[in-house]
């Protein structure tokens, strides 16, 4: 069963697709390297610049995901997609 996409941002040689349940971070040549992380894995996303952008995602287990040259309105759906599905699923403090 195919899950719909929430929110999708591009940033250089990265693709973040946000679904219900998940976070997909596709990398590599015809985005072919996936890393998918879990609603419950991440502990916080950030965003720092307003041209462009870098989105932080901060995983449970000290890592942190960076796509940079996203632009703003991406780097914002993402990060309000990530942060109301977090809601949601009441996973926030």
């Amino acid at each position: 069963m195919e899950q719909r996409l929430i929110a999708q941002g591009t940033g250089l040689n990265n693709v973040v697709n946000v679904y219900s349940d998940r976070v997909e971070i596709r990398t590599g040549w015809q985005s072919q390297n996936a890393d998918s992380l879990g609603l419950k894995q991440i502990a916080n996303v950030s965003i720092r610049g307003l041209v462009n952008c870098t989105l932080t995602i901060e995983v449970n287990d000290g890592r942190r995901l960076s796509v940079g040259r996203m632009a703003l309105p991406d780097a914002r759906q993402v990060k309000a997609a990530i942060e109301s599905q977090k809601q949601k699923a009441g996973l926030y403090e």
